[in-house]
């Protein structure tokens, strides 16, 4: 087994490190205790001696003086005769070696005879007696005891310099152990990375080869197995590992061009030109509709400036781009005519969510522009062309119904004013027809101004205040303070703002609450919002409801379903949104964004 391997190789350099160690640590044991034993007696015999000396003078001065005097005992004679003789002992008891305990054997016989002959000066009467006693005996007994204490001075010292000669020895003998030891540990530590050179890191060379050239794509033979530890059952698995890569590379190889002939056969079935974006914005697929756009128009390789911006913020924002009205329409002169395309631009992401691209759908709507002109002309048209008949005949019927020209029956007045009422909506119908029409072909003359929030919530509020107060309904005012101003024509957002808020009264119950607020919106933009309590919106509806002459099914509500495409077309116009949040039984919420002021300037 490898582990095992490793262990042996490790066991030789392990036990010497032990063995030098605990070496080392009794060789350091012996020094801390020559120390003790040797330096510290050593150096408690000097400062003995030091002791002794101070002592000794101060027993000289007591036996001068008592030469004079006669008296030999005296306090300051006691003091340093005591002080002599405890160090006298101490030194006797920490002598350890032969010379030092023969010289203090000497030292205290001879402190003997010299205070044998200063008690002995007490009994001579004569001073000049006293003076011949110092100077022949107690002087030199004090200069011998001097002698002495020199002597094992120097002992003293001499034992310490040998002490530190021993420290050093034991010192060189560690370093020579140390130094051997760290040689015979090298050349161990050599051999050890030999054989795991061997054993471990030349099998783990092959395997990352190996594993490097089937990254690449290329084949190498098999792994060798070489022995039955773990490294064996290594080469064992990715000899495995590798031969099932490479017939998932085949397979995958395989579906891979297959996959990419069904896309390009795809693409190229699709009538609308079709570019895909990396995530840099550079064009790395067309389909053939595409190609014929590109030479045509002349790109060499890249999108249109207008629709580049748009791909570009695509990507920087990571949303598709699906416009749902012709005002986005681009156009392009296409061999001498005009082309008209609705960009959607759809973003391409991994199973991570990890976005790499888009792809860029251009569809050909010109014949539904031609269409969506033709249709608008059209509906103006008879619009327009029908309105002046009907005000003649609503003229009529309000002359009739004044009754100028004769007296009416009951009946008749009832079946006038069912018919001018009908001839009022048709009318109204008309006008939206008209506006709507107006609106789509951009013909509709925009009166900006700036405007605050506040102004037009209260402006809608006192136009509609009637129609609520009829139902009995409550409408509620809500403006958050600091909004910026909204740059719009007073009068046709005020027409947008009048039908969600008619709307949201037909469709409240009798005395329920409308809600109206005004509150701050993303990329400085003003947000407002109608919410009833009415029956709500199923979901399913909520795409078209803003089509028109669209009613939700089921509905009991009169009216043409112009209203809220009026508010749509009027908000798009002042190039911002509409839209609703709505679910059955919790009632419904319109909202309508604007830009404020100071960005549309």
């Amino acid at each position: 087994m490898l582990r095992r391997r490793l262990l042996f190789n490790l066991l030789p350099f392990v036990a010497i490190l032990l063995a030098t160690g605990c070496y080392a640590i009794v060789l350091f044991s012996r020094l801390a205790r020559t120390f003790d034993t040797t330096v510290a007696e050593q150096y408690r015999s000097l400062v003995g001696v030091q002791q002794m000396n101070l002592a000794l003078a101060g027993l000289d001065r007591e036996a001068w003086t008592a030469t004079g005097t006669g008296k030999v005992a005296s306090q300051a004679a006691a003091d340093y005769q005591k002080r002599f003789e405890d160090t006298l002992a101490l030194l006797l008891t920490n002598a350890a070696l032969p010379p030092e305990r023969d010289l203090n054997r000497a030292l205290e016989a001879k402190y003997a005879d010299f205070r044998k002959a200063t008690e002995g000066m007490a009994s001579i009467p004569q001073a000049e007696d006293r003076r011949l006693v110092y100077e022949r005996q107690i002087t030199p007994d004090l200069l011998q005891i001097r002698a002495l204490l020199d002597k094992i001075l120097q002992s003293n010292q001499k034992a310490i310099l040998d002490t530190s000669e021993r420290v050093r020895a034991i010192t060189r003998e560690v370093t020579h152990l140390m130094i051997i030891g760290m040689a015979v540990a090298l050349i161990l530590t050599a051999s050890a990375s030999l054989q795991l050179g061997r054993w471990v890191l030349q099998p783990i060379q092959l395997v990352t080869k190996a594993s490097r050239d089937l990254a690449e794509g290329n084949s190498s033979p098999p792994m060798p197995v070489s022995s039955q530890d773990e490294l064996g059952e290594l080469a064992l698995t990715f000899n495995k590992m590798a031969a099932r890569l490479q017939e998932y590379r085949a397979s995958t190889t395989e579906e891979i061009m297959r996959l990419h002939r069904t896309m390009e056969a795809t693409l190229a079935s699709f009538p609308d030109p079709i570019f895909v974006l990396n995530k840099d914005g550079a064009i790395e697929l067309k389909n053939p509709a595409a190609e014929e756009l590109a030479a045509a128009l002349g790109l060499e390789g890249r999108l249109p400036p207008s629709l580049q911006k748009i791909a570009q913020e695509t990507l920087a924002r990571g949303e598709n781009f699906l416009p749902h009205s012709f005002s986005e329409v681009i156009s392009y002169r296409v061999r001498g005519a005009e082309k008209f395309f609705l960009p959607r631009i759809l973003t391409m992401r991994t199973k991570e969510h990890m976005l790499f691209g888009v792809a860029v759908v251009l569809y050909d709507v010109t014949r539904f522009r031609l269409l969506d002109d033709a249709k608008t002309h059209l509906v103006g048209t008879v619009s327009h062309e029908l309105k002046t008949p009907l005000t003649s005949v609503r003229m009529v019927l309000h002359i009739l119904l004044e009754k100028t020209i004769g007296a009416l029956t009951p009946k008749q007045q009832d079946l006038l004013e069912t018919a001018r009422a009908d001839t009022e909506r048709l009318l109204r119908i008309l006008n939206d027809l008209l506006d709507l029409a107006r609106l789509e072909e951009g013909g509709a003359e925009l009166h900006r101004e700036k405007v605050a929030p506040a102004e037009l919530v209260q402006a809608v509020m006192e136009e509609t205040a009637d129609k609520a107060a009829v139902k009995g309904l409550r409408i509620k005012r809500e403006v958050a303070s600091d909004l910026p101003a909204v740059f719009v024509d007073r009068q046709r957002i005020g027409y947008a703002f009048s039908n969600l808020v008619t709307n949201a009264i037909k469709h409240s119950p009798a005395g329920g609450e409308i809600r109206l607020r005004a509150t701050g919106g993303d990329d400085h933009s003003v947000v407002f919002t109608v919410a009833d309590d009415g029956p709500g919106i199923p979901h399913k509806y909520h795409a078209r409801i803003f089509d028109r002459f669209f009613r939700v099914p089921g509905q009991t509500k009169t009216g043409a379903g112009l209203g809220l495409s009026i508010a749509r077309e009027i908000t798009l116009a002042h190039g911002g949104r509409i839209g609703l949040k709505s679910s059955p039984g919790e009632g419904t919420t319109f909202y309508l964004v604007l830009k404020a002021a100071e960005e549309e300037n």
